[in-house]
């Protein structure tokens, strides 16, 4: 590979030894000193390639020769948004094992799915910590919390409001909001001409906010009856930018303090501003003490802490910032997620005639009147759920891929030794992309869930985990 290095250093005159006797000596010693510092970055910069290539142990993995030496051509790729993409390219090129960095392996098999992410002797592999970025209070929600035992407090209190008994207590709720959809999608419909579209994907954004606005603070952001999303939702989208921003940065530990500074102002300040309207709206929750079935009531079941302070063993309790941080994420995983997979879960079905009629059969032979569409009957339609699992596979809301690092001593990951200190992870929609876990990868055909076509026998459908695996899987998978 042509680095350039042969060329720039034969465009660096040579000082003739005469020219040299000349200068007076602090001169001299400044213009040694600079010569002496850039040949020690350059032969430093020139052995940390040749370490990574060819000494690393990670040099016997396959990928591009670009990535093994150096962080930023991931997270160019990351930046650019084109990540997901990038990474189901190398893997069609290099196998299901590829170095996408300097210390990162990425997979796309089942059993490293669960190698990475399941329940394993001596506890799952941690979280890598430059991947998992606190909120602006710097407190650990649910999602970023490194610390298992953190994890496994915060969890316990949360998994009450997602439990069968509190879905059924909310069904009303999120009924309501469903309904109220319905009847503005038809009004839109009618007020719409004949060749104008409705953006589904704006209306799938109400009404997920709507709910999870509801759920979480105790009152609605009012989308859907405004017809509009709230300032507030924007705030949210520039803070999962801000994140992104944030996550590359920290990929260089040692230029952090120079990188952050080339990060929008304006994204951070956005980011802050959600932050800090989460927290406004968790103290007014907690000021008015009610009791509902939702998020809330859920993690306050025990009272709350005013310190972040330490917690015994088996306490299920969160401190005030630590309400704070979840509501900051959950407002974002309980609503944009599920908005994008609706969205793209309609697409297809808007695009794939022979996939719409069948699922409306389905619907329309089974149930009489919308009254009758529950929680506990919709269980039985076998070709929503094939909708729904195709969905998620062509369309995760979730595309990239949640770190790990291998402990002391390595580990075995889908048959290959895997040094200590790597990062390691399967990205989500690289994954379900890959011709070599699913037949037809880029066609929508829901029909390779129900197990009876042949044509889908080879599929490896347990590759799919969108709402990941093991003890730090996604509370919301019901």
């Amino acid at each position: 590979m042509n680095l350039g290095i042969g060329k720039n250093l034969e465009s660096i005159p040579l000082l003739p030894s005469i020219f040299m006797m000349h200068l007076d000596w602090p001169n001299s010693s400044i213009l040694f000193g600079t010569i002496s510092a850039g040949s020690l970055l350059l032969l430093w910069f020139t052995g940390s390639i040749l370490y990574h290539l060819f000494f690393s142990p990670l040099s016997r993995f396959p990928g591009p020769k670009n990535f093994a030496f150096s962080q930023i051509p991931l997270q160019l790729s990351v930046l650019r948004g084109h990540n997901h993409l990038d990474v189901t390219a190398l893997h069609e090129r290099y196998g299901p094992v590829v170095r996408i960095s300097p210390t990162e392996l990425a997979f796309n098999t089942p059993r490293a799915f669960r190698d990475i992410y399941g329940a394993r002797p001596g506890g799952c592999l941690p979280k890598d910590r430059s991947h998992y970025i606190a909120p602006a209070n710097g407190v650990d929600h649910l999602v970023c919390a490194v610390d298992s035992s953190v994890h496994a407090r915060q969890r316990r209190l949360l998994s009450h409001a997602f439990s069968d008994n509190a879905l059924r207590g909310q069904e009303d709720l999120i009924r309501g909001y469903v309904d109220t959809l319905i009847k503005k999608l038809r009004a839109e419909v009618e007020r719409k001409e004949s060749n104008s579209a409705v953006d589904i994907k704006k209306w799938m954004n109400y009404t997920t906010f709507d709910i999870t606005g509801d759920l979480m603070f105790g009152e609605s952001f009012d989308c859907l009856k405004d017809n509009q999303l709230h300032p507030w939702i924007e705030l949210i989208f520039n803070s999962i930018k801000a994140l992104s921003f944030v996550g590359a940065a920290q990929q260089f530990p040692f230029l952090w303090v120079f990188l952050k500074a080339f990060i929008p102002r304006d994204v951070v300040r956005k980011a802050r501003e959600h932050f800090d309207l989460a927290a406004d709206r968790v103290d007014r929750r907690l000021d008015a003490n009610i009791s509902r079935p939702d998020f809330m009531s859920a993690i306050l079941q025990n009272g709350l802490s005013e310190t972040k302070g330490a917690y015994r063993d088996g306490e299920r309790i969160m401190s005030r910032a630590e309400i704070h941080s979840n509501a900051f994420i959950l407002i974002v995983a309980g609503s944009e997620t599920s908005a994008t997979l609706l969205s793209g879960c309609i697409f297809y079905l808007c695009t794939n005639p022979h996939a719409m009629r069948r699922l409306t059969i389905e619907i329309r032979s089974t149930f009489k009147s919308d009254a009758e569409i529950t929680f506990r009957n919709i269980s039985t339609l076998t070709y929503l759920s094939a909708v729904i699992e195709e969905s998620l596979r062509m369309y995760p809301p979730f595309v990239t891929s949640l770190a790990r690092k291998v402990p002391k001593g390595g580990t075995i990951i889908d048959g290959e030794f895997i040094p200590e200190g790597t990062t390691v992870a399967c990205h989500h929609y690289a994954s379900y992309h890959s011709a070599s876990n699913f037949t037809f990868p880029h066609d929508f055909l829901p029909e390779r869930w129900l197990g009876q076509d042949p044509r889908f026998s080879a599929d490896k459908r347990d590759v799919l985990q969108p709402f990941s695996l093991g003890p730090r899987n996604c509370l919301g998978k019901k």
